[in-house]
């Protein structure tokens, strides 16, 4: 009798087990993409599109707008060209039409291989981006620069707004053509 109680509990707990199974198998399926979702706003390129490579900071662009990184890992026997393909490719797939930031030479992390990285982007069409330091005052005249640097904090700050201010007088410099004193 204990057998058949033993043998109905595995199996009861058979069934709940494959339907746990059934249920989480459902729940972790992904949608594929369909035809009605549309693309990114710039949709993957072939993987021998055409792509600028800049090794600056900045791309030659005017404006652009950054897509991501690519990163390609290559071993140290595959040729320089070969790896550079793959990290073109990679931008491509991206959506970009440029890459920048790209090292001249290869990164190392160990011994057998090699990396390459760069920044993915692609240029964009229309009025340019605000100037980030539009905002920043004028620069120094002639005038203002051949003075000392003043602190807006100590005595030498004017009690009012048209009041002149008394700079520090410095020390005079030593005449570089005198003799100098002999040492002590």
């Amino acid at each position: 009798m204990e057998g058949f109680v033993l043998k109905r509990t595995l199996s009861g707990s058979f069934e709940i087990g494959a339907l746990v199974l059934l249920l989480a198998v459902g729940a972790c399926r992904t949608v594929g993409p369909t035809s009605d979702v549309p693309a990114g706003k710039y949709p993957r390129r072939a993987a021998g599109c055409d792509i600028a490579i800049y090794h600056t900071a900045v791309p030659g662009a005017r404006v652009w707008d950054d897509l991501g990184v690519a990163e390609v890992g290559c071993h140290v026997s595959m040729p320089l060209g070969q790896c550079l393909a793959m990290l073109k490719s990679e931008g491509c797939r991206l959506g970009g039409d440029m890459l920048y930031n790209v090292p001249r030479s290869p990164l190392r992390p160990s011994d057998q291989v090699m990396v390459l990285r760069g920044q993915v982007a692609h240029t964009r069409s229309g009025a340019p981006k605000k100037e980030d330091d539009a905002d920043l005052p004028p620069p120094a005249t002639a005038a203002e620069s051949a003075q000392p640097v003043v602190p807006l904090t100590g005595p030498a700050v004017p009690a009012e707004p048209g009041a002149a201010v008394k700079l520090p007088e410095l020390p005079a410099a030593a005449d570089p053509t005198s003799p100098s004193p002999p040492p002590r």
